[in-house]
């Protein structure tokens, strides 16, 4: 007969453990945040109404003005419409200078953890756009009054604010300030000039790229992008810079505009001596639908049928053979040729064959 075990001698399943993960930064700080959160408790936020709130924290009160924020970042009505009707330039000027430096009416104190977030930062930034909060006109000005500050964070958060609302008449100000001595701020107009879709930026924007840095000009090639069709020649001009990233800059920026006037700017990258800008044009190209067919098949016809070039224009036949399935017959031999040994010797003559027999037919600008 057994005799019963105690307890401690019966074998228990091993505990189950999870690998420990590394943090990652955005990981710590929400950690960071829900210590904050548990170590500093919000203070009450009081009955006081939001309209003597904003009346208050405009005069420099700190007290009122968290507060205030806090109605704010909770959606309340009455705080939207204290904000929205307050009229006094001080309530903004206290907010710019909150987000960009932390302190109200030049004096530091301690923001209540929900205060910290992006979040809040976003909510508040929203109340400067047209309709959202406060009056626009009133933005117009505290903003202006911002970018001549000698505080430099002041600068850029002025200009960033100018990225969400700047407009077509306020490209003259931000042109006059893009020699500001602090990159920072230079590259919040840079983005903002973008915004405002001004042709009349273009060559200030152009005029910056021989001194700047890589990063800072694909903002400025992004700006030129937004601005659009006008871009277009300054970006056919500099397609045949010697340096790359700014060939590869035009490239892409000339393909996301997709004007007709860039294709044979396009078809001549397509054999670019850097591998990364003839890729690019041949992505932009295939943006072009049906219309790169011919050009693409006559510089096949036309240049040297370089390994390189041979690349990039399979690439483009390829994507069209996939888009329009009529167009398979025709440039499909092509293809096959331009993947053959003798590439250089029969892809000419696939190529001429190609587009007679595609213009016979009246298949190269049809519809898409």
């Amino acid at each position: 007969m057994m005799t019963p075990q105690p307890d401690f001698f019966i074998r228990r399943p091993a505990p189950i453990t999870t690998p420990r993960v590394p943090l990652t930064a955005n990981m710590q700080q929400d950690q960071q945040a829900s210590v904050e959160q548990l170590a500093e408790p919000t203070p009450p936020i009081g009955e006081t109404p939001p309209a003597e709130l904003a009346r208050d924290a405009a005069a420099g009160r700190r007290g009122a003005a968290w507060r205030l924020m806090l109605w704010i970042i909770a959606n309340d009505r009455r705080a939207m419409i204290a904000v929205s009707s307050f009229n006094d330039d001080r309530l903004a000027q206290h907010l710019l200078e909150f987000m960009a430096l932390g302190t109200w009416a030049g004096k530091p104190f301690v923001v209540p953890v929900p205060l910290r977030s992006a979040y809040a930062r976003t909510r508040l930034r929203t109340l400067f756009m047209r309709g959202a909060g406060i009056d626009h006109e009133r933005v117009k000005r505290v903003l202006l009054q911002a970018l001549y500050d000698p505080r430099p964070r002041m600068r850029e958060s002025a200009a960033y604010l100018y990225t969400m609302i700047g407009e077509l008449q306020d490209a003259p100000v931000l042109m006059e300030l893009l020699q500001d001595k602090d990159r920072s701020v230079r590259l919040q107009l840079v983005k903002a000039l973008g915004h405002t879709r001004s042709p009349d930026a273009i060559p200030a924007l152009i005029a910056l790229l021989p001194d700047v840095d890589e990063r800072l000009g694909n903002v400025i090639f992004h700006s030129l992008t937004q601005i659009g069709n006008a871009a277009v020649p300054a970006l056919i001009n500099l397609s045949t810079s010697s340096r790359v990233w700014v060939r590869w800059n035009c490239v892409h920026a000339l393909g996301e505009i997709a004007d007709n006037r860039a294709l044979s700017t396009l078809i001549l990258a397509l054999n670019d001596p850097d591998h990364g800008v003839a890729w690019m044009a041949a992505k932009e190209l295939v943006k072009f639908g049906r219309l790169n067919v011919e050009p693409v098949l006559r510089v096949l016809m036309l240049k040297d049928t370089s390994p390189w070039l041979v690349e990039t224009c399979c690439y483009v036949l390829h994507e069209d053979i996939q888009r329009y399935a009529q167009l398979k017959p025709y440039l499909e031999p092509v293809i096959k040729d331009m993947r053959s040994m003798v590439f250089n010797i029969t892809t000419p003559n696939s190529a001429r064959k190609a587009l007679d027999q595609l213009e016979s037919r009246g298949l190269l600008h049809g519809p898409g």
